[in-house]
C-alpha cells in the first residue's frame, strides 16, 4: 500500500516536471521563430507560474489524502500506547480506512485484556484475603485451646482430651488447607505434569469408592457403583482419580443420614460419562455459577463444620479442564446434587 502512495506521488511529480518542461520547450520555440522577447519572457513566466501552482495542488492533494490521515492515526497509536482509547473516524481512502478499522479492533482488544487484569487483580485480592482468613481461624482456635490448657485446664483430663481433640482437629484443617493450596498453585503455575495414557475407569472407581467406605458409615451414607465390568479412558489416572475422590467426599460431607452416593459410569458415543450423584443438602441455583471458585461457600458454617477448606472442587475444575474434559452441575435443594464429567476413550 504503501508502495502504491510512493508511486503516486512520484508520477505527479513527474508530470509536474514535464509541463514545465513542455512549457519551457514551446516557449524556445516560439522565441526560435522569431517571437518578440517580451511575449517569450510572458510566456516564461507563464509557464513558471503553472508549474508552481501544479506543484502547489499536487502537495495539498498529497497533504490531503495521506499526510493527514497518516498523522491521526499516528497520533491515534501514540494515545493507545500511553493507555488512552481515541476515536478513529471514516477514511474515503479505502486503504486508511483498512488500517483505522485495524487499529479501532487492536483498541478493543487492549479494553478487553485491561478488563482482564483487573479482574485478576481483584480475583487476587479476593484470594488473598480469603487465604488469610482461612488460615486464621484454625490458628486462632489452636491458640485458644493451648492457652487454656496451660492455664491449667490440662489437669482436668476430660477437658485435657476435649481441647486437646479439638486442637487436633484444627490441626488436620490446616494441614488439609495449605495441601489443597500448594495442588492448587502446582496446576495452575503448569508445575503440575500430566501424564495421560488409557486406564480402566470402573478399576480407579472401586479403589476410590473403597477408601470411603469408613467416612461413609460414619456419616451413615450408603456407597454404590453402577457401572460396566471394565471401561478404558484416555487420562491422568492419578489426577482423575483426585477428581473422585473430592467429588465423592463432598457427595458424603454434604448428604442426609440414612443418604446414598452413587458413582455411574456410562458410555456415550466416543466418550466416557462419570457421575457422582448424592441425595444430600443440594445447591441453590444462585450458586451454581460459583461452586467451582476456590474458596466460595454456599454454607460457610456448614463447610467449616465438616472440615472443608474450599478448594476442592477448585482442583476438580482445573484438572478437568486441563484433560479438557467438559463438566456439568445439577442440583436442587433438598433432593442432591450431581456433578458429571467426560472423558476421552
Amino acid at each position: 500500500m504503501f508502495r502504491r502512495w510512493s508511486f503516486i506521488a512520484r508520477s505527479v511529480a513527474l508530470a509536474t516536471v514535464v509541463v514545465a518542461i513542455v512549457w519551457i520547450a514551446s516557449g524556445s520555440l516560439l522565441f526560435w521563430l522569431g517571437a518578440e522577447v517580451e511575449l517569450w519572457g510572458v510566456w516564461g513566466i507563464a509557464g513558471l507560474g503553472v508549474t508552481i501552482a501544479v506543484r502547489l495542488a499536487v502537495e495539498q492533494w498529497l497533504q490531503r489524502q495521506f499526510q493527514a490521515p497518516l498523522e491521526e492515526l499516528s497520533s491515534v497509536l501514540s494515545a493507545l500506547a500511553m493507555g488512552q482509547r481515541v476515536a478513529v473516524r471514516r477514511y474515503a481512502t479505502g486503504q486508511f480506512d483498512d488500517i483505522a478499522r485495524a487499529i479501532e479492533r487492536v483498541s478493543e482488544h487492549l479494553d478487553a485484556i485491561q478488563q482482564s487484569v483487573e479482574h485478576l487483580q481483584k480475583v487476587r485480592s479476593q484470594f488473598l484475603a480469603n487465604v488469610s482468613h482461612e488460615l486464621r481461624t484454625p490458628l486462632f482456635a489452636l491458640e485458644g485451646y493451648l492457652e487454656t490448657l496451660l492455664d491449667g485446664a490440662v489437669d482436668d483430663p476430660s477437658v485435657a482430651r476435649s481441647f486437646l481433640e479439638k486442637a487436633h482437629a484444627n490441626l488436620q484443617r490446616l494441614s488439609t488447607l495449605l495441601a489443597d493450596l500448594i495442588e492448587i498453585a502446582r496446576i495452575e503455575s503448569g508445575e503440575m505434569r500430566m501424564s495421560f495414557r488409557y486406564f480402566d475407569i470402573v478399576d480407579l472407581v472401586r479403589n476410590i469408592v473403597q477408601q470411603f467406605e469408613q467416612q461413609a458409615r460414619q456419616h451413615d451414607v450408603a456407597l454404590a457403583i453402577v457401572a460396566p465390568t471394565e471401561q478404558l479412558v484416555y487420562g491422568d489416572r492419578e489426577r482423575i482419580g483426585q477428581v473422585l475422590a473430592n467429588l465423592i467426599s463432598n457427595a458424603i460431607k454434604y448428604n442426609v443420614p440414612s443418604g446414598s452416593v452413587t458413582v455411574r459410569i456410562e458410555r456415550e458415543d466416543s466418550r466416557v460419562a462419570v457421575s457422582v450423584e448424592d441425595t444430600g443438602i443440594g445447591i441453590a441455583p444462585e450458586h451454581h455459577a460459583r461452586v467451582f471458585e476456590r474458596f466460595y461457600r454456599t454454607d460457610a458454617a456448614r463447610s467449616r463444620a465438616v472440615g472443608g477448606s474450599g478448594l476442592g472442587l477448585a482442583i476438580v475444575k482445573h484438572i478437568l479442564e486441563a484433560h479438557r474434559a467438559p463438566f456439568h452441575l445439577h442440583s436442587e435443594l433438598g433432593k442432591g446434587t450431581t456433578i458429571r464429567f467426560w472423558l476421552k476413550s
